[in-house]
């Protein structure tokens, strides 16, 4: 019984010496845990901070991008979109034409003086029409104006656009010079 007892006394203590091991273990254990939770934390607030400045940096590209649009749109001469040309012929004496033709901004910005031409090509390319247009205006963009004008023919080609079907026509108007209602200005030379 004496070996019995001590047999289990030995046991006891065996255990008891394996348990304290195992509480150790499992204290380490915890304690790594508990650094790798704050790790993860940093972690993810670096991550956060990360995100914010891309954020930042994206909102700028895109503020770069619709400033460097808006540049490139202004120092384009072809943004004023022609919507409709009406035109009646006259031969009297000297021959003209009344044209009616309406025309839209297509630039980011108010126009205040717009000075062009507008140009009417038949199906081979050929301008058949070439009408100065040289006024004050007030065009916000996206608007459109329309505008009366007695054309006085310049030449015996002209007279063909009484002939042409306007649905066959190639329409456009090219600025020369335009003043915007910030100051700027564009100037696209004669053509």
């Amino acid at each position: 019984m004496k070996k019995f007892l001590l047999a289990v006394g030995l046991g006891s203590m065996l255990f008891a010496a394996n348990s304290a091991d195992i509480d150790k273990k499992l204290d380490l254990i915890l304690q790594q845990i508990q650094q790798l939770k704050k790790e993860v934390k940093s972690k993810d607030k670096e991550i956060e901070q990360l995100k914010q400045q891309l954020n930042q940096q994206q909102q700028e590209i895109k503020k770069q991008e619709i400033k460097t649009k808006n540049e490139f749109a202004i120092k384009d001469c072809r943004k004023i979109k022609v919507v409709s040309l009406h035109y009646t012929y006259h031969g009297d004496v000297i021959p003209y034409y009344d044209l009616t033709f309406t025309i839209k901004n297509e630039y980011p910005k108010t126009i205040v003086y717009l000075n062009g031409n507008l140009y009417a090509e038949d199906q081979d390319g050929v301008k058949i029409l070439k009408a100065y247009v040289d006024r004050k205006v007030t065009l916000k963009p996206g608007e459109s104006i329309t505008i009366h004008k007695k054309h006085t023919i310049n030449g015996e080609i002209e007279k063909y656009l009484k002939d042409e079907n306007p649905q066959n026509l190639r329409i456009y108007f090219v600025v020369t010079h335009a003043r915007f209602s910030d100051g700027t200005e564009l100037s696209c030379g004669l053509f």
